[in-house]
């Protein structure tokens, strides 16, 4: 049994969020200590309180960001500064919304807000929209005053699932370059939020208005290739990159302020969050949801209770 050092609280866990992250670590993308436990995001109660932790109790009804992963776990260690009570306007009833909210509307916050620098008026392009950072990002980018939300999903049946999120129009990834020329009269878009990589990375730079930002938070594709400086100055555009989990650790007030508005956004029914429940045992099935692009908006695993 887990049990929480300076700054952190140990969690009963409840429900925990699934991740595409988490599919990275187990494919080897991305490099995790082993033995590991999975899991970003997680809902519950206090178990118990480390040393100098201050405004948590046992017994509160929590949700935390538990990006060192455990979130899979019965009971995980949590950063205190990463955790948000379920009370006030941050009261979210349902254990299983708490936890599908963690990494995907602060992850879509921080891209639009913090990383993108998202102006009103610009126009903004998701890919991946049918996912949850997308169905979460075109919500946020539509109150932040952005006026053309597009976006681009693997199949027709996701596209016309994600429409409903708040974006203006969404095809699949092989009528994008026409639709963004017809609907920004061939000038591009000024922000792109790019989870995918491989050739529809490679395709989405050349649909960047001038002075366009790319914003690089993920590889799903496994395909990366390297991006050669001459074709940003060149053609006037930035990529930038945004890993919540590096953020984290450097700048956490950030991070605990993204969380904090997120919790507040969702439970006042102002972003939307979408999500499938799977039991525990489902763990597998839910990865495979994700790796065969049959999932739509936020999976969710229901731990205990």
């Amino acid at each position: 049994m887990p049990e929480p050092g300076p700054g952190q609280i140990s969690v009963d866990v409840t429900h925990a969020g699934v991740n595409f992250a988490e599919v990275m670590f187990r494919r080897g993308q991305i490099q995790v200590g082993l033995p590991h436990v999975p899991g970003l995001e997680a809902t519950g109660t206090v178990r118990a309180v480390g040393e100098g932790v201050t405004g948590l109790r046992p017994g509160q009804r929590v949700t935390a960001l538990t990006l060192d992963g455990g979130g899979y776990a019965e009971v995980v260690l949590a950063r205190a500064d990463l955790t948000v009570v379920l009370e006030g306007p941050r009261a979210i009833a349902d254990p299983a919304l708490a936890a599908a909210f963690p990494c995907n509307v602060p992850v879509a916050l921080g891209l639009l807000e913090s990383a993108a620098r998202l102006l009103p008026g610009e126009s903004v392009l998701v890919l991946a929209a049918a996912g949850g950072v997308g169905t979460a990002a075109a919500q946020i980018a539509r109150r932040a005053g952005a006026s053309l939300v597009l976006g681009a999903a693997s199949t027709v049946t996701k596209a016309k699932y994600a429409a409903d999120f708040g974006y203006d129009e969404v095809v699949p990834y092989e009528a994008l370059a026409e639709l963004v020329a017809d609907r920004t009269d061939g000038r591009g878009v000024d922000v792109i939020l790019d989870s995918v990589g491989g050739e529809q990375r490679a395709a989405a730079a050349g649909l960047l208005a001038p002075l366009g930002r790319q914003l690089i938070f993920g590889d799903a594709a496994q395909q990366d290739a390297p991006i050669q400086p001459d074709h940003l100055w060149f053609g006037s555009r930035a990529l930038v990159g945004y890993n919540i989990g590096d953020l984290a650790h450097r700048a956490p007030e950030l991070v605990r302020g993204h969380l904090e508005r997120a919790a507040e956004l969702v439970a006042a029914g102002d972003v939307r969050v979408d999500f499938t429940e799977f039991a525990l045992a489902d763990a597998a099935e839910a990865h495979r949801t994700l790796t065969d692009r049959s999932s739509t908006g936020k999976l969710v695993l229901r731990v205990n209770g």
